[in-house]
């Protein structure tokens, strides 16, 4: 069976399945979709199937291209072009260029003329976390075939294989927002855990309704500022696990089953609604950082506006 070992990635596999099955692989893919939830795995993947190999190492009719320091250079395009005129060993010549976004436009329009006229044996397979950043006339050229998160469900089951511990493992799915390597990463992150703590810290302070230690909420936060939005999506978390408290429900959809008094402790100071309020306050927060709004005013306000539900 193929792909066997990819996780998640349902439509890409039954939509490559397909297309192997019948025939009717194209020459030029791209694979689009955020970092780390299984493109350049399924790449190497669709290689072997295509190559008839279980070890990409000695295929020589497989060949990539990454970045060269922050770029992908026309030098190397150039040796792409240079390299795809010499025929393969067997049916296909596979060329795999990973990050393909850090294409510098002169390396584009340079791979555009490969991508009109390809030999019939040639695949390239583009591998982006933003397609936005390829040219149009790159794009259209490609079988764009999307990628979406890893259910989280899969990640979790994942990690507790690997020997995470179920609660644990629950936690870092959560955050991994259904990226494998994000997941895996986090895992054996000690900052990780340490920004966690810091976050409770903050849940606690602004819930103290003491207003000169929420108007330092900011300050303490700066030193997470490049990591904002897994700190805000940690707040959510919490708020969203102070929710599921007061509906008394299932606990095990607690997200921070760990911290359960704490969570229980903060349950008992607001109010359902004021909960709701909160998160969608903190969600407009994420907005407006990712739309570099300045994050010491946004953090500032955030605060400000959550201590008018509570207070």
């Amino acid at each position: 069976m193929y792909f066997e070992n990819i996780k998640g990635q349902e439509f890409a596999k039954k939509y490559m399945i397909n297309s192997i099955k019948k025939g009717k692989v194209n020459h030029a893919y791209m694979f689009e979709g955020i970092e780390g939830i299984g493109k350049e795995t399924f790449a190497n993947e669709l290689a072997k199937i295509l190559l008839e190999t279980s070890h990409l190492e000695n295929a020589p009719d497989c060949i990539r291209v990454k970045p060269d320091g922050n770029s992908i250079k026309i030098a190397q395009i150039r040796n792409l072009q240079s390299d795809i005129i010499i025929k393969p060993h067997k049916k296909y010549k596979i060329y795999i260029i990973d990050q393909a976004e850090k294409m510098t436009v002169e390396a584009q329009n340079a791979l555009l003329k490969t991508l009109e006229e390809p030999p019939e044996y040639a695949i390239i397979i583009l591998i982006t976390n933003n397609k936005e950043s390829l040219l149009p006339t790159i794009r259209s050229r490609c079988e764009v075939v999307k990628f979406t998160p890893i259910p989280f469900v899969e990640v979790k089951d994942y990690l507790v294989s690997q020997g995470v511990e179920s609660n644990r493992a629950n936690l870092l799915s959560a955050f991994s927002r259904g990226s494998m390597k994000k997941a895996l990463e986090l895992s054996s992150s000690n900052d990780f855990y340490d920004m966690k703590e810091s976050v409770q810290k903050y849940i606690e302070t602004i819930l103290s309704k003491n207003m000169v230690e929420i108007l330092d909420i900011p300050s303490k936060m700066e030193k997470y500022k490049s990591e904002s939005i897994t700190v805000l999506d940690m707040m959510i978390n919490y708020f969203r696990d102070i929710m599921i408290c007061k509906e008394h429900v299932d606990k095990n959809m607690i997200i921070n089953a760990d911290k359960i008094v704490f969570i229980q402790n903060m349950s008992a100071k607001i109010t359902y609604s004021q909960v709701s309020k909160i998160i969608d306050i903190i969600e407009d927060t994420k907005i407006k950082i990712k739309g570099n709004c300045n994050f010491n005013v946004s953090i500032q306000v955030m605060s400000l506006n959550i201590y008018e539900v509570i207070k």
